[in-house]
């Protein structure tokens, strides 16, 4: 290895914003990345339509002769989910004679003989059924035998919900196999049962006791039909956990799971971003709730049942309220789309809990034409031709199927990656010599990626061809190009996803291994009390190999305005806690709910381990802990420093508060994470400390230091900064008044920011030099900083108006002109001794006043209303 001996130095290195909001992306291509065995990219679970393909809308005046081809196979689409037909079928059928309440068998039969003749029938179906991952669900009605029931179109209602799971097993059983269709993957047993009768959005004391007797009903009897398949609920629309600090977990899911859980074979839930609720509101998901409501869902499954049954999210994308009373527009299908793969990120994460994740777009939607508004259904993937100004023309697709052309190339083995920046999603694939790099943008600005590409065979780059959808005014664009040689950086729209699909000139061997797995604490859901330590076991950790690295994952919901950074320690190891999380800060949403992603090193993990978690301040409940452990086959993290960019590097140091505190700081942000050490030596400093990406030291005084970086299995590098911190200058005011504007201008040094009280009314401002308007009589001017050590400058300038008088000597007379807002106040004349000689009240502008009694002599003439404006002026009178 060759001697790397850097020297460096920096009088004062601070880093301007827009730097430091770079991020590093780093993708280690050979890497293999499994979750529990799985690592594939598998389209039938994520890349669907809320659709199947015998539904009538595929067909119709299209843009092009077959649609399904077009669309399915040309962007590489799976179908997810269907609700109309086992509905629709059940409002056809009678009641069984014998059995009031119950479909008569017979017929149920009858229609799906009929079914599969026509599906036989229909041969341009068939080569779909391998595009299928498909999920069943009745709709409420009429399969809801609770409160509020309503009857079928035949007028008469389901007995109970044993009926209703009879039904749905010899539905499954007549429409599905032989000549007809596959038998679906999975039956949800009713869509968003009650949600309205239960309160909304907002309610948590109403229980879900009705709903989740009726699921274990209706399992039992579908399974009595149909005992292979896979059953499961209560596809809740808004899960919302923490509404009233999760008593709603309570009162919904928690309950649903304890009553209805061994009975369920998945859990199954619907997850939208509201990007423009009220107003222009948000209340998001995308980011760290989605992690929170997954990791809560996931964590009591284990602690009930002792295993993280599948999750099937049949519904999700954006529910865009404050349009969805108008006509198309593209700047609406963009709160979908862009919701879409935000959420889809999150979901490509867990492969090994996620059954199906299905996008709520619909093919066109023309059940959901509103007659009464004369508007067309929002989530759809077709809209005609001449909308929004006329519901004319050819069948298109809307920009909804900018999601698809966006991820239609992706697949393969999932790769390592790492983000520095939590609210950059990355995630990548290899397969033969194509490699697809994911960037998801959760920032509302524009981001700067830089991205580090790792191959250990150093294989040549033929090309790149990049997808970037974005938002372009109000309309989202899909913009593509192709590279042909490596690029270090990309400019990351906001809200929006890029995905790279590299070639290169040979197949990428992938031939290391990161293997990941979950594990989660003994106990959930407790509440936090300030300054106490909050508990947690996570026991039977497998440490399989020598070098790895772990993320302890904790769930928050607090009231706003509460404290989301606690301290934390692993096994009396005091671990640092990052500022940040996934996504924003939810202010708009009834209280945060999120979780804490925190780095671990490897080493500090045993098989059995205690976690302290302690906030400053009452309130809210942690509601999930976890851990993602992660075994890796090499040390992929060991990465040559000989060959880290110059930039790698970013120092920021903070001056002191004021010249006699200690309080300064010098921050460290690297490109790679690596296991650095730092040695810090100046001004009665000598500390030495460990860290991996960055690290902060405080209590600092103003000098200078000395900065040794090493990294650990490297001796013979090291790289060195000379940083200062420096103090706050005093205070310095010049200022300068113009009497004749009635203004003053000042001049100010010593901050960034100043406090300026003007005659009761304060002005912040970062300007070095103002000018302000004064007022007649008396100004005071205070001027202070946000450091009390830097001083006050207080000042007072007095502005006197003048009256006209003319002429001025005068011997008999004089006219007194006077401001109109004086009329109606007092004119005195004085002697030079202060005595008074004249008093009488103004009427006009222009007084004559006769003086041609008074001696020579100086006069002073003062004007006054009562309001304390006060014009004083000098007189002389000369015979």
């Amino acid at each position: 290895m060759r001697n790397l001996y850097l020297l460096f130095f920096v009088s004062l290195f601070i880093l301007n914003s827009a730097s430091f909001a770079q991020v590093n992306i780093n993708v280690n291509l050979n890497v293999k990345h499994s979750v529990e065995n799985f690592s594939e990219f598998d389209r039938s679970k994520f890349i669907t339509i809320h659709s199947n393909q015998g539904e009538n809308e595929w067909n119709g005046n299209n843009f092009t002769s077959d649609l399904r081809d077009h669309f399915l196979n040309g962007y590489n689409v799976y179908l997810g989910r269907e609700t109309g037909r086992i509905t629709w079928q059940l409002n056809q059928m009678q009641q069984d004679p014998a059995r009031p309440g119950y479909v008569d068998p017979v017929e149920i039969a009858s229609r799906g003989l009929s079914y599969s003749n026509l599906f036989a029938a229909n041969t341009a179906w068939h080569p779909y059924e391998d595009r299928k991952n498909l999920v069943i669900a009745g709709q409420l009605h009429p399969f809801w035998t609770g409160e509020s029931q309503r009857a079928t179109s035949q007028g008469w209602k389901l007995a109970n919900a044993t009926a209703v799971g009879e039904y749905m097993g010899r539905y499954v059983n007549e429409f599905h196999g032989g000549n007809s269709e596959e038998t679906p993957t999975y039956v949800e047993i009713i869509n968003e049962p009650a949600y309205e009768a239960l309160g909304g959005k907002l309610d948590y004391t109403n229980s879900i006791q009705e709903i989740a007797d009726f699921h274990v009903e209706v399992a039992d009897a579908i399974k009595v039909q149909a005992p292979n398949l896979k059953v499961g609920g209560y596809t809740t629309a808004f899960p919302d956990f923490e509404v009233g600090d999760f008593q709603r977990w309570h009162n919904r899911w928690k309950l649903f799971m304890d009553v209805a859980g061994d009975k369920m074979d998945f859990w199954s839930i619907h997850l939208y971003d509201f990007p423009s609720i009220r107003n222009g509101q948000k209340e998001l998901r995308s980011g760290s709730n989605i992690e929170a409501t997954l990791d809560m869902l996931e964590h009591y499954s284990k602690l009930s049942f002792d295993v993280v049954k599948p999750i099937v999210i049949s519904e999700y994308g954006a529910q865009m309220h404050d349009y969805s009373r108008d006509t198309w527009s593209p700047f609406r299908d963009w709160l979908h789309i862009k919701a879409s793969s935000s959420q889809l990120m999150s979901f490509l994460e867990r492969p090994e809990t996620i059954a199906s994740a299905i996008n709520f777009i619909i093919v066109k939607a023309e059940w959901g034409y509103d007659n009464t508004l004369d508007i067309p259904y929002n989530h759809r993937l077709m809209r005609k031709e001449n909308e929004p100004s006329s519901y004319t023309g050819q069948w298109v697709y809307s920009d909804m199927v900018k999601f698809y052309q966006l991820w239609q190339n992706v697949e393969g083995t999932r790769v390592d990656t790492t983000s520095d920046d939590l609210d950059i999603q990355v995630d990548a694939y290899v397969k033969g010599d194509k490699g697809y790099i994911i960037l998801n943008n959760l920032n509302f600005e524009p981001t700067t990626i830089n991205l580090n590409i790792f191959d250990d065979a150093n294989r040549n780059i033929n090309s790149i061809f990049k997808r970037h959808l974005t938002l372009s005014g109000n309309v989202p664009v899909l913009d593509e190009e192709t590279l042909t040689s490596h690029i270090s950086s990309v400019e990351l729209g906001a809200e929006s996803t890029m995905i790279l699909e590299y070639t290169f000139s040979d197949v990428i061997q992938v031939d290391k291994t990161s293997d990941e797995k979950k594990y989660y604490a003994t106990s959930y859901l407790k509440s936090i009390s300030a300054n106490q330590d909050i508990i947690f076991n996570i026991n039977n950790i497998s440490k399989e190999k020598t070098y790895g690295e772990a993320v302890l994952r904790i769930g928050v919901g607090r009231e706003h305005g509460k404290s989301l950074h606690p301290t934390v320690k692993i096994n009396n190891q005091d671990i640092t806690v990052p500022t940040d999380w996934r996504g924003y800060d939810q202010a708009q949403r009834e209280r945060f709910f999120g979780v804490l992603e925190i780095p671990v090193t490897f080493d500090l993990l045993q098989t059995n381990n205690t976690i302290a978690i302690q906030f400053n301040d009452d309130g809210g409940h942690i509601s999930s802990v976890s851990m993602q452990v992660f075994n890796f086959s090499h040390n992929i993290r060991d990465i040559d420093p000989a060959t880290f960019p110059s930039d790698n590097y970013k120092i920021k140091s903070t001056s002191t508060t004021c010249p006699d505190k200690s309080n300064g700081e010098i921050e460290i942000d690297t490109r790679f994470r690596h296991n650095y050490k730092l040695n810090i030596s100046g001004n009665g400093v000598d500390e030495s400390f460990d860290f991996t990406n960055n690290l902060k030291v405080s209590d600092l005084s103003a000098g200078t230091y000395k900065l040794i970086i090493t990294v650990e299995g490297y001796p013979d590098y090291n790289i060195e900064f000379d940083i200062e911190i420096t103090e706050p200058d005093a205070l310095d005011v010049f200022s300068k008044v113009d009497k004749f504007s009635r203004s003053v201008n000042l001049k100010l040094s010593g901050s960034k920011v100043y406090h300026i009280d003007l005659n009761g009314k304060i002005i912040t401002t970062s300007f070095n030099e103002i000018d302000l308007e004064l007022r007649n009589g008396k100004n005071t001017i205070k001027i202070s900083t946000d450091k009390e050590c830097q001083g006050v400058h207080n000042e007072s300038v007095f502005i006197q108006e003048a009256s006209l008088i003319y002429p001025n000597p005068t011997s008999n007379e004089f006219l007194l002109v006077v401001p109109d807002k004086m009329i109606n106040g007092t004119v005195s004349i004085y002697s030079d001794v202060g005595s008074l000689i004249l008093s009488k009240k103004i009427l006009k502008v222009n007084n004559l006043i006769k003086v041609r009694n008074l001696p020579n002599g100086i006069y002073f003439i003062t004007t006054h209303k009562e309001n304390n404006d006060y014009i004083f002026s000098k007189l002389i009178i000369k015979k």
